[in-house]
């Protein structure tokens, strides 16, 4: 999997950096395996990553991928809405503890 033509804009106003990109692979790629990708090509934690999408054509190896790039995940946590699969991931997670 490759990140190719990367447009990268700053939003000072959330302080993120918000990244639009093609990513050449095989297959559709997943959110963790995009993650893994921006978070070493922008040297970032993944928990400091937020997809917003990942769009593909049919029939073609490239898949254009928008994301938002923080500081930290606090800041993140802060600004972006959370999926209720997220939601629930989280309760999940919380019992396993308990």
């Amino acid at each position: 999997m490759e990140l190719k033509e990367i447009k990268e804009k700053k939003n000072l106003v959330f302080e993120r950096k918000e990244i639009e990109g093609k990513i050449v692979a095989e297959s559709a790629p997943s959110n963790k395996e995009v993650l893994g990708v921006l978070s070493k090509k922008f040297s970032v934690p993944e928990e400091a990553i937020k997809i917003k999408g990942i769009y593909g054509k049919f029939g073609t190896k490239e898949f254009q991928v928008k994301a938002n790039i923080y500081n930290s995940e606090k800041d993140k946590n802060s600004i972006e809405r959370k999926t209720k699969k997220e939601k629930g991931s989280e309760k999940k997670s919380e019992e396993k503890k308990a």
